[in-house]
């Protein structure tokens, strides 16, 4: 080997020690950081630092009732014996104890500057002073019964308790944060007495699930207070762990002869006031520059001792709902509190959900009480031993006077005391120390009661110990105690669904609209009265700008204030509101689609339902494909939809889906039309309701090269309307076409499908109203229904859209003669 391979190899193997090292020495470090530092124990809900604290305030007796001892004097014995990482680090975790916007049950009582919700920092170390409160010590409460393993601390010259005994849900109680190395926790504070309620109810059913839970359990209940306004993203927080929920400060609006102003009374958890005005003078100054007008006449903090009272004063001109919305919109007057239930357990960083931390909390309850109860069965058992000795020595002291006497000294007497009137070294000795004025009458009693005291004890030791039963309820005992003693009510409001602001709608104008989307995905919002109504068989207008190549792909009539959802061809759903579509000319190209929803590569919209304002959630929908599937599932299914989409239908052999209606009653038929001219009707009851990753049932019996292209809901009280690609349209009756099972092939609904070409439509119509038809190249025309005939169910129909030699129609829609319709050639 040359000596440059040989210095090549030495090289390559020094950099694999030194990437094997780093690796190493980094991943202990994230380890230490993670158990050691950031990251609470799941059993008492503390960090190491947070435990050597009031660990070390209890050493010094700084119990809720004594005096006040130096924050400094504090810190210097817990960086002292137990946590050697600099003083900041202890002082701030005391300050944050003892901070009531911080902490929702005060850990640490303390007296001075300890910082304000103005993040303001506290005093100096040398100038505040702290004691435990009286919850601390129900979370050290047993310490001294060899109920907690402890360990040598940094210097192995102490013992420090690895965990607390904690008879008090600490961690669900008052919440957790911390970022570690790679990992962060983020855990929200609950009021006390919906968490004992839900013990109870777990202890009682140990299969109790997440919803059960949260029926005790409303929601966090946060220090600050608010309200937080999507609780429907509970049960996912609750049942995986991990989550988000969205909170809103409380304000009211006074509106007098003196003043107009928006008054926020409670500020969100973790907020600070200062961000607040900060946010909204910067608001102010963003409109001004724009030359808008805010409408903010003023900002005032008015904050005192008796809570938060923040003041925006409103001009007289100004709209107070739409700055309320604003300033919700674009500052911290809302916010959202991310949740990460990640903890320590069994000395490793574990993720659980709301279930998983309380039965954790449950089973250090078990195991604390029973090394309790250890421990107090062995002193009392070890007690009444040395009683029973004692009165036995009472009972024959002439004996026990006489052996003393005459033994040689005290080793031999208690020799002898152990061979003559039978009892053990530990009674011997208890006997050879008692006092002669236990000789008394009185203390004989009071020996005899303790024994009978003492044997009840043992009795109930043994009964916690060797029944479960009892050793629950005993939990449930002090838990209640525990209630009893800081449960308080709710700070924090719940309410559901009014994360996105509920005022936003007021400030649009409701109108009908049509919302046009191109093969390409371009989509836009138009009036629809920018439709100019024309007479039967007109040649159009141009309907929408589309780029070279692009078709229009679907068009709905609905209002802006409606809800869309979106089915694409993967079988996806997505929900977004109609305004949210830029409303434009007809003349304008539109935006796409990704713009609102995100799709993956290669996925289309299919077809948009919408959903009237106040909801159409207790309605069902059918989603009809392409190669004849329909799929009916419950609206109910897609309440949460959401830009992001979820799974509507499992589709297979590259189907698509091509129409989704809403059914709400049981009676209703629904009438499958085919590209080639087929339908059948059948009742929507053939088909059951499935879950949304459902694949569906055979709807029709389809022939060679034939689709669905349009499901409509048979209404006797309508006609049903049919157009061709040729352009050519007729209305029917619906009760020409009969009722039939689903699944079968159908009946002929046109005659000569070759001459007026592929259906491209079939619609539910009244009289009064009109239809405007799109063609391929852009085109559109608004036609009166009435100017089209009736006709039998095998005709071929008359024209009604003249087309272009290279253009055909593609899609029609319905549209009502109650619109402000402009005639032909009005402006």
């Amino acid at each position: 080997m040359s000596e440059i391979e040989k210095n090549e190899n030495d090289s390559q193997f020094l950099d694999k020690r030194f990437i094997d090292e780093l690796k190493t020495s980094y991943l202990l470090y994230s380890l230490s950081v993670i158990v050691s530092r950031a990251i609470p124990d799941v059993r008492d809900g503390l960090k190491p630092v947070q435990r050597r604290i009031l660990y070390s305030m209890s050493e010094l007796s700084l119990k809720h009732n004594s005096s006040f001892k130096k924050s400094a004097r504090i810190v210097g014995e817990v960086m002292g014996k137990y946590h050697p990482h600099g003083d900041a680090s202890i002082y701030d975790a005391l300050v944050r104890m003892a901070q009531d916007f911080s902490v929702r049950y005060l850990l640490v009582d303390g007296q001075g500057n300890f910082g304000s919700i103005d993040r303001d920092p506290a005093a100096a170390m040398r100038y505040t002073e702290a004691r435990m409160t009286e919850v601390s010590e129900y979370i050290l409460k047993d310490i001294d019964k060899d109920t907690v393993l402890f360990a040598d601390n940094f210097d192995g010259s102490l013992q420090q308790p690895t965990v607390l005994p904690s008879r008090i849900p600490n961690l669900l109680m008052n919440g957790a944060s911390g970022i570690a190395v790679g990992m962060a926790t983020s855990i929200p504070p609950h009021n006390l007495n919906e968490l004992l309620e839900a013990f109870n109810a777990l202890i009682d059913n140990p299969e109790i699930n997440t919803r059960e839970l949260m029926e005790f359990i409303k929601g966090p209940d946060l220090p600050t207070g608010g309200t937080i306004v999507d609780s429907e993203n509970f049960f996912q927080m609750y049942d995986t762990g991990r989550g988000k929920f969205t909170i809103r400060s409380n304000y009211d609006i006074e509106d007098n002869d003196k003043i107009q102003a928006i008054v926020v009374k409670e500020i969100p958890y973790t907020v600070s006031k200062v961000d607040i005005i900060d946010q909204l003078v910067s608001y102010a100054v963003k409109l001004k520059e724009a030359k808008k007008d805010s409408g903010i006449k003023d900002i005032r903090d008015e904050s005192d001792k008796d809570g938060t009272r923040l003041v925006i004063e409103v001009k007289r001109n100004a709209n107070i709902n739409k700055l309320l919305n604003d300033i919700l919109k674009y500052t911290s007057l809302q916010t959202t509190f991310s949740v990460q239930m990640n903890v320590i357990k069994d000395n490793q960083p574990a993720f659980m959900n709301l279930k998983g931390l309380m039965k954790s909390f449950l089973e250090h309850r078990v195991d604390v009480i029973t090394k309790r109860t250890n421990f107090e069965l062995e002193k009392a058992t070890k007690r009444a031993h040395i009683i029973d000795g004692l009165i036995k020595a009472v009972q024959g002291i002439d004996t026990v006077i006489d052996i003393i006497r005459e033994s040689n000294g005290p080793e031999e007497a208690l020799i002898n005391l152990q061979e003559t009137i039978n009892v053990s070294a530990e009674q011997a000795k208890a006997i050879s120390e008692m006092r002669l004025i236990s000789l008394s009458k009185l203390e004989i009693g009071k020996l005899n009661d303790e024994l009978k005291d003492l044997t009840e004890k043992i009795k109930w030791c043994n009964n916690i110990l060797e029944n479960k039963t009892a050793l629950f309820e005993l939990i449930k005992e002090e838990l209640k105690e525990v209630g009893e003693k800081f449960g308080d009510k709710r700070r924090t409001i719940i309410s559901k669904n009014e994360s996105e602001l509920k005022t936003a709608e007021e400030f649009i104008e409701d109108e009908d609209i049509v919302i046009v989307l191109t093969r390409y995905g371009y989509v836009k919002a138009i009036s629809s009265n920018d439709y100019k109504s024309q007479g039967r068989g007109g040649k159009g207008s141009k309907g929408l700008k589309i780029s070279d190549n692009d078709d229009i792909k679907d068009v709905i009539l609905t209002n802006r204030l409606s809800k869309l959802m979106m089915i694409t061809s993967a079988g996806k759903a997505f929900q977004l509101r109609a305004y949210e579509i830029e409303l434009s000319e007809k003349s304008t190209k539109g935006k796409h689609i990704a713009n609102y929803i995100a799709m993956s590569d290669g996925e289309e919209i299919k077809t948009i339902v919408p959903i009237a304002l106040d909801g159409d959630y207790e309605k069902e929908i059918m989603i009809f494909t392409k190669n004849g599937k329909v799929k009916k599932t419950s609206l109910k299914e897609f309440e949460n939809a959401r830009k992001t989409g979820i799974r509507a239908i499992n589709l297979k052999d590259e189907d698509t889906v091509v129409d989704a209606i809403t059914i709400s009653e049981e009676k209703e038929d629904v009438l499958l039309i085919t590209k080639l001219g087929m339908a059948l009707r059948f009742n929507n009851t053939d088909v059951r309701n499935m879950g949304r990753g459902a694949t569906g049932v055979n709807s029709m019996k389809l022939r060679t090269k034939d689709e669905i292209v349009n499901a409509v809901k048979a209404d006797e009280n309508k006609k049903l309307i049919i157009i061709s690609e040729n352009g050519y349209g007729k209305r029917t009756n619906f009760k020409e076409f009969r009722l039939q099972n689903r699944g079968g092939i159908g009946i002929k609904c046109v005659k000569d499908i070759k001459k007026i070409g592929n259906i491209i439509c079939g619609m539910a119509v009244s009289d009064d109203d009109d239809i405007i038809a799109f063609t391929q190249k852009g085109k559109a025309i608004r036609t009166p229904i009435n100017s089209i005939n009736i006709l039998k169910r095998v005709t071929q129909g008359v024209i009604t859209l003249r087309l272009d030699n290279d253009d055909l129609a593609i899609k029609a829609i319905v549209v009502k003669e109650k619109l402000d319709i402009k005639e032909e050639g009005e402006e």
